[in-house]
């Protein structure tokens, strides 16, 4: 009997066909033993890099990839910020995209890696909620969304999705109103959106699932984590996802795993990329995080202690907010 595939899907900008390569790359390498339906939905993309991801994945016996090109004129009036394109609204389309006998998807940024296999992941128990997801941390804007005081609040980059709860749920017409209400106070775009109109339902996956940068800064306890557990998920998540405007393929980034991007990029059709943003200030910049930077990788035993330690001296004797 054949084993069904993982169903994957993507939201893309043409734009970030680059980091796609790298995610699944890393994907592949690292999931040889699972077979993988891909759809990547895309605005914007070129002939050019469909045919250089269509490359990425030819090395691999295991994965069906395609494409599907979406029309997002009529939401264009949609607020964006920064980094964040309208293609970040692709996530609230993938029930009416995907057919109705389908009844679970995998969603994933593509300003990530997977460093394990993710069966695991695919087969969590979701229940009865409309998704699963991993916590987004020192999230304060409740009263911008509407939400209770103490409501949780995930990230959107990793969504384990039940597409028949979704449907029946009518999600994504409230998110659309939900989002068009809502417009000024969208600072995460259709992630606060998700968060807002799926109140109460959604799964809370574990952050090895879904490491965002914010997560560097977290103590374990605001994870539920013991400290050794902490440290293993600092060192080594199944899922890094690079958040933040900050991302790897920017000189001035620093983040700890910068690396495993590089790693990976190099094994894709870009592979001869260089940062655009290489001036006397990112120089500058960089080398003056450098010793912060160096103990936090060269000594992480000795600074994730010392950096408590002085968090606690701030909000216990000194009275600051940190």
């Amino acid at each position: 009997m054949a084993v069904s595939p993982i169903k994957l899907i993507f939201g893309v900008d043409g734009s970030y066909s680059q980091h796609l390569a790298v995610t699944l790359v890393s994907l592949l390498e690292n999931n040889r033993g699972n077979t993988f339906d891909i759809l990547v939905v895309t605005l914007n993309m070129t002939v050019q890099d469909k045919a250089r991801l269509r490359s990425v994945v030819d090395g691999f016996a295991n994965v069906r990839l395609r494409f599907k090109d979406f029309d997002i004129s009529r939401y264009s009036h949609f607020r964006t910020d920064g980094h964040i394109s309208h293609a970040s609204y692709l996530r609230i389309f993938i029930p009416e995209i995907l057919a109705e006998s389908e009844e679970r998807v995998l969603y994933l940024d593509c300003d990530l890696v997977v460093q394990e296999d993710i069966k695991p992941l695919w087969d969590f128990d979701i229940g009865d909620k409309v998704i699963a997801a991993a916590p987004n941390p020192f999230f304060v804007r409740h009263d911008d969304l509407d939400l209770p005081p103490d409501a949780d609040y995930f990230n959107a980059g990793v969504l384990l999705i039940n597409l028949r709860r979704w449907r029946e749920a009518d999600g994504t017409a409230r998110l659309i109103r939900f989002i068009e209400a809502h417009h000024a106070h969208l600072y995460a775009h259709d992630q606060d959106a998700l968060n807002a109109v799926f109140l109460g339902e959604f799964a809370e996956l574990a952050p090895q699932w879904n490491f965002q940068t914010s997560m560097l800064w977290c103590e374990p306890e605001a994870l539920s984590l013991r400290y050794e557990e902490f440290r293993h998920l600092v060192d080594d998540p199944a899922i890094i996802h690079y958040t933040t405007p900050s991302k790897p393929w920017h000189f001035g980034n620093t983040h700890p795993h910068k690396g495993i991007y590089y790693h990976y990029l190099m094994k894709t059709p870009y592979r001869d990329y260089k940062p655009a943003d290489v001036s006397v200030a990112s120089v500058v910049g960089r080398a003056l995080r450098w010793p912060q930077v160096a103990f936090r990788d060269q000594l992480p035993g000795a600074y994730y202690p010392t950096r408590r330690a002085f968090r606690h001296l701030k909000t216990s004797y000194l009275g600051l907010k940190v």
